[in-house]
């Protein structure tokens, strides 16, 4: 039996929304919801034509979903979001803070607008989705709430500080949130990845050194795939998991087991690579290192 054809139906009946939902994690995200029964609200900013197809994706193969604009980075558009989701759907019972904005770049290179733009759409979009979502939450006896973060939050990854250090208070966040909203009966918790193969990832510079460096750390000996950290999301917002919150799961592989930091390598096998000043800026998915 393949993966596709085992996966429980665990959140029938159950109403998703996965901001930044309609490509990249956030579309994996989508699908495998909806291969859990979900009804899934795509949610969507720049990329209309993606989120279409992630939602006519899920309907060809007998899924629900329908596509939402909305800027997750402004407070109005947030609330007419959650107000759309109230008068449409009537209830929440999945929210998945996916959706993120960040450059790749060393850190002398960064702007203070860079670092605004990065904190407004990566923390405090988490933080007021989840504040209102919880409304709708607790009106339908609670629910689940999942952030997706990434190893950077943890690790100094080259070139990943305005998300690495975001991704880090997303992570904060969600243990202060679990606290807060937990007496309402919403689990809050944390799906985070090591490097996936995904056209983000190779926004970095020197993406194939990249690449190659985390392939070798990994006792696994791959990187992932957007789907397995959809996979972790959805096992997060199931009922398999309804007595954890406050947590952060990984999946990578065992890249951040460490043993590559304290493996010898003979000399000029391990090296770092150097940033290049042309870095490029990240498209709205946060799962790269």
């Amino acid at each position: 039996m393949s993966a596709a054809e085992s996966v429980a139906q665990d959140l029938d009946g159950k109403i998703a929304l996965v901001t930044g939902g309609g490509r990249g994690v956030g579309a994996a995200t989508s699908k495998e919801l909806a291969r859990h029964a979900a009804h899934v609200i795509v949610n969507w900013c720049h990329f209309g034509e993606a989120a279409e197809a992630t939602v006519a994706e899920i309907r060809a193969s007998g899924g629900s979903a329908r596509a939402v604009r909305a800027s997750v980075a402004k407070p109005e558009t947030v609330n007419a979001l959650f107000d759309d989701i109230a008068r449409t759907e009537g209830k929440l019972d999945v929210l998945v803070n996916n959706a993120a904005w960040g450059i790749f770049a060393p850190s002398q290179a960064l702007s203070e607008r860079d670092w605004l733009r990065a904190l407004d759409t990566n923390v405090h979009a988490t933080r007021r989705c989840s504040l209102r979502a919880a409304e709708l939450l607790a009106a339908a006896d609670g629910g689940a709430i999942v952030n997706v973060s990434s190893i950077g939050a943890g690790f100094a990854v080259d070139n990943y500080m305005v998300v690495g250090v975001c991704k880090a208070a997303v992570e904060a966040l969600t243990r202060y949130l679990a606290a807060d909203l937990g007496p309402r009966g919403i689990r809050v918790n944390t799906a985070s990845a090591g490097m996936l193969d995904n056209p983000t990832a190779s926004r970095f510079p020197d993406a194939d050194g990249l690449r190659a460096t985390c392939e070798a750390a990994t006792p696994l000996g791959r990187i992932g795939r957007e789907e397995d950290l959809a996979r972790l999301v959805a096992f997060l917002a199931s009922p398999q998991a309804d007595w954890i919150t406050g947590q952060c799961y990984i999946a990578d592989g065992g890249l951040s087991v460490g043993r590559a930091l304290l493996t010898p390598h003979p000399a000029g096998t391990w090296k770092s690579h150097p940033a290049r000043p042309d870095a490029a800026e990240a498209a709205t998915d946060p799962n790269t290192p």
